[in-house]
């Protein structure tokens, strides 16, 4: 399964691509094959399954292949931008930072079930995924209002990553598993959490966007 929209310009490439193998030119041919691989490599959108415990909070973002991984655990607090639009009446919550790969999936899923009250896109700059991009990179934020408190995720664009898709607007109510958005080409989506979560994953361990429980909420 691919992103919408993308079977039918595979189609229409595949089509382009072999005229120049019919007339001969076969090193253009494979350039152009090589790079339709590519395309439906990185635009993939298999079904996923989120577990069945409604408090578990499940990965919001694919980090399997290569350098993809959870790579920051954090507690995070003023110091974290956008923390205020996350939680307005105040605190700070656990961030889980996922940084993904070229060759991961790139689709984005909602970590939780629950309403979309705030979205937010701030303009930034385009640096390598790896440094500290969050107060300079490009980025999206959507808030998600759970019984358990709001939950956020930040879509942060990278140096080839460049463009931020959002999939759902303030308002809509979005079920664990849902596709929320993407980032083309790579980077890094922040999980921010209520503190009182209890995380379920360490740094290093590789996740599947909405199947892979990160967290567990602990209802009092």
């Amino acid at each position: 399964m691919f992103v919408k929209g993308v079977t039918k310009r595979v189609s229409f490439l595949v089509s382009v691509a072999t005229i120049p193998l019919l007339l001969g030119y076969h090193a253009i041919s494979i350039l152009m094959f090589t790079f339709i691989a590519f395309m439906m490599q990185f635009f993939r959108d298999p079904e996923r399954t989120p577990p069945s415990d409604e408090n578990l909070i499940v990965a919001p973002a694919d980090g399997r292949r290569l350098s993809g991984k959870i790579d920051r655990i954090e507690v995070v607090g003023s110091d974290y931008p956008l923390i205020d639009r996350i939680f307005p009446d105040g605190g700070g919550g656990i961030l889980i930072s996922t940084f993904m790969s070229p060759f991961d999936v790139h689709v984005n899923r909602a970590p939780v079930s629950g309403r979309v009250v705030y979205t937010e896109h701030v303009d930034g700059r385009f640096r390598v995924a790896r440094s500290k991009i969050l107060t300079e990179n490009e980025k999206n934020l959507i808030v998600i209002k759970t019984d358990y408190g709001n939950v956020g995720v930040v879509q942060i664009a990278g140096f080839v990553a460049r463009r931020i898709v959002q999939y759902v607007e303030e308002g809509e109510y979005v079920e664990r598993g849902d596709r929320i958005g993407m980032i083309r080409f790579g980077s890094r989506v922040d999980l921010v959490l209520p503190e009182n979560c209890e995380v379920l994953v360490r740094t290093g361990s590789r996740p599947m966007a909405g199947e892979t429980a990160v967290a567990r909420f602990n209802p009092e």
